[in-house]
């Protein structure tokens, strides 16, 4: 009985994960003031995230940036529009969170339940070799569902990609997005 109800734990742990219900967290200005004569001040605006990349929202995502200066409130408004149709896009080319996890799962679970269950036969033919194929399953599908949770955190890079090739194509805006690494 314990078993069950570690599964069903395990179940909604997973399912809340697949939500993806955080935010970006608190926006956080930085002022950054450049010595000499070619100097000036800039600013870089972030959001504290204080969860991983695979529970973000994607509704919820957002620019982390820099401008030369302040923030105007035309680059705010680009800010904005760039965001929305950005989410839009990521949203677009990538899966949904389920399918991205149930496919990496299942996927790994095929592919290490008959590995096993081909070692297992091919070095102790007296073995049962279902059992082994069991194992190797259930073993490959929760390395699956982790690496699949673990992939969700690549819509954020996806996301920021989108922006900065945006702002790229409208360069008077002077804003560059600042990207994480997709790992």
């Amino acid at each position: 009985m314990e078993t069950k109800k570690f599964v069903w734990v395990g179940f909604v742990v997973v399912l809340v994960m697949l939500a993806g219900c955080c935010g970006p967290g608190e926006l956080t200005k930085i002022a950054v003031n450049m010595p000499g004569e070619h100097g000036g001040k800039a600013t870089i605006v972030a959001h504290n995230q204080w969860a991983p990349d695979y529970l973000l929202d994607r509704k919820k995502l957002a620019f982390n940036y820099m401008v030369k200066g302040d923030v105007s409130e035309e680059q705010s408004a680009a800010i904005d529009k760039g965001e929305r149709g950005c989410r839009i896009y990521a949203g677009t080319v990538r899966p949904s969170n389920f399918v991205t996890v149930l496919s990496d799962a299942g996927l790994l679970a095929l592919l290490s339940g008959g590995g096993v269950a081909l070692g297992a036969r091919a070095f102790s033919p007296a073995v049962h070799t279902n059992q082994y194929g069991a194992y190797g399953a259930g073993a490959g599908g929760g390395a699956g569902t982790a690496s699949g949770i673990m992939s969700l955190g690549g819509q954020t890079y996806t996301f920021e990609n989108c922006g900065s090739n945006l702002f790229a194509l409208f360069p008077g805006y002077e804003i560059r997005i600042l990207q994480k690494s997709p790992y």
